[in-house]
């Protein structure tokens, strides 16, 4: 079995029904974000739109070539271990929650490494957007992608995860990148019901502001359980009051695509604005977990 199937029969059927379907919910979250939008814009649409679809060029191939295939190879290899056949015994529902779960939480965990001095250098590319959009969830360095096999693909691969279920869940993985990352505008009261389970784009948000505490908050893709349980979900930011971005990179003219391809070689900035300044916010009233507008 090689270690990047690239025309398996699962990566096939991913191209043939998720492919088409992550492209319909990014063209719906795109007109419900032009009609209702949540955060004004700092940059012109067509600017960032440019920036972001060319930087999305060699990193969304570099996934359906690299990490995909990683996904369905290593896991075929590592099916006659031990902990496949544990998984093996368990009834078929409660399997395929158990293998959600660790997927997500394997997503969260992920998250949080990526804002390591050493990840950060990558992820950076992703943070440094002035303004966040259903664009800015296609904005990672391709490097991103290739960092991020061992763990998303080798550690479900070592769990004994069934690689149907790790491409399965890799579109909702997609679909709530696209969904939390959108600048959709939902009703307060529905938004404050759906974060109870899952990322809103409100509280992805967050997790964008230029304030560090802010942005060390919400790592969670699809679920907010394991920001709960490490406590390390925030929501009471109204939008309004947020600044998108990385404080040492408001410069937009410093943001061509050849200066952000070649980001994760420079070296890393303090979490300070150019003239030194740290963005802070005061402490604001009522409970961290409680959606603001």
């Amino acid at each position: 079995m090689p270690l990047f199937p690239v025309s398996h029969p699962l990566l096939k059927r991913f191209d043939q029904w998720a492919a088409p379907t992550l492209a319909l919910v990014g063209l719906g979250l795109l007109l419900l974000e032009t009609r209702y939008s949540l955060r004004r814009r700092t940059r012109p649409r067509l600017e960032r739109w440019r920036r972001n679809t060319l930087l999305a060029g060699p990193s969304l191939p570099a996934a359906r070539l690299t990490l995909l295939p990683a996904m369905v190879g290593l896991a075929q290899l590592a099916a006659p271990r031990y902990p496949a056949r544990q998984l093996a015994r368990l009834p078929a529902p409660l399997r395929l929650v158990l293998e959600v779960l660790v997927l997500d939480y394997l997503g969260y965990s992920w998250h949080r490494l990526l804002h390591s001095p050493l990840l950060w250098r990558l992820h950076r590319v992703h943070h440094n957007d002035l303004d966040m959009d259903i664009t800015t969830a296609w904005r990672f360095h391709f490097g991103e992608m290739l960092a991020s096999i061992p763990y998303r693909a080798g550690l479900p691969a070592l769990l004994g995860i069934r690689p149907a279920t790790v491409l399965a869940y890799e579109a909702v993985f997609e679909a709530g990148t696209a969904f939390h990352h959108s600048n959709w505008r939902l009703p307060l009261a529905v938004e404050r019901q759906l974060v109870r389970l899952v990322v809103t784009p409100r509280a992805h948000g967050i997790h964008h502001s230029v304030v560090h505490r802010e942005s060390q908050s919400n790592f969670g893709v699809v679920l907010t359980l394991w920001d709960r349980l490490h406590q390390t979900l925030r929501l009471n930011v109204p939008q309004q009051a947020l600044t998108i971005g990385v404080p040492a990179y408001p410069d937009p003219a410093g943001q061509t695509v050849a200066q952000l391809l070649t980001l994760p070689l420079a070296p890393l900035e303090l979490w300070a604005r150019p003239d030194g300044k740290v963005p802070e916010r005061p402490t604001l009233p009522g409970p961290l977990v409680e959606l603001s507008y």
